[in-house]
């Protein structure tokens, strides 16, 4: 029997995330995409409605057992077959024509990797403002050779992927930075204004702005200078 060809493996990790992942599956199986896709959700062990919200929208589900979000990614990328891998997290919700601009994205065959925009979920204007600014930051910083990765809205060709090593499942932060510092050493990069996912301002929220904004910086500058990423961060439900 001849396996049909996937043109992108969306990849979602999650633990114990019922109250978000059916809407963002929901918007993935909304998408206006005239190639081929599958969804597979890296599960650590949840213990509420999770797996059975997955499966009830034909989600293929694998168990981790790192204990973090890269773990996630990790287990479910070995089991993918597309030729692009398109990662989120599951309490994102994809635009309607996401997969379609990551695919235009990679109409350049030197293009190996590819990063999206963001925009909160029912944000206000300090949020959109935040937003607009990580939005920038990627768009530029990637091009200069400093990786500014959101693991929200990332895509990698499945052999650049592999073969530097693809996302560092023993990596609790900074595992989306350290996967762009190593796609960088394998081909182009690309921007894609257009692709863009809504995301969650939960920890946000309860961590609130200043805390917020004070751990990411730092843990930017320590993981590109020191190499040195936090180990530490509490989950959010």
């Amino acid at each position: 029997m001849v396996k049909k060809r996937i043109d992108i493996s969306v990849i979602v990790p999650a633990y114990n995330e019922e109250k978000y992942i059916g809407a963002c599956l929901a918007a993935i199986e909304r998408q206006e995409f005239n190639g081929t896709y599958e969804v597979i959700v890296g599960d650590g062990h949840s213990t509420d409605r999770t797996v059975k919200i997955a499966k009830g929208y034909g989600a293929r589900v694998v168990e981790e057992s790192f204990g973090n979000a890269s773990g996630g990614r990790y287990i479910a990328a070995k089991k993918a077959r597309g030729r692009i891998f398109a990662f989120t997290s599951s309490d994102v919700q994809p635009c309607q024509n996401w997969l379609q601009d990551i695919h235009d994205a990679f109409a350049d065959k030197e293009v190996v990797w590819v990063v999206g925009g963001v925009r909160p979920f029912e944000g206000n204007l300090l949020e959109y403002a935040g937003a607009g600014i990580l939005n920038l930051f990627a768009a530029t910083f990637n091009r200069v050779g400093l990786a500014y990765v959101n693991g929200d809205n990332v895509a990698a060709r499945a052999d650049a992927y592999w073969k530097c090593g693809g996302f560092n499942p023993r990596l609790t932060t900074a595992e989306d930075t350290d996967l762009g510092m190593k796609l960088m050493h394998q081909g182009k990069f690309r921007y894609a204004w257009r692709a863009t996912v809504v995301i969650s301002m939960r920890r946000v929220r309860k961590w609130g702005y200043l805390n917020f904004a004070l751990f990411h910086t730092g843990n930017f500058i320590s993981t590109h200078f020191l190499r040195t990423p936090a180990k530490l961060y509490a989950p959010i439900r």
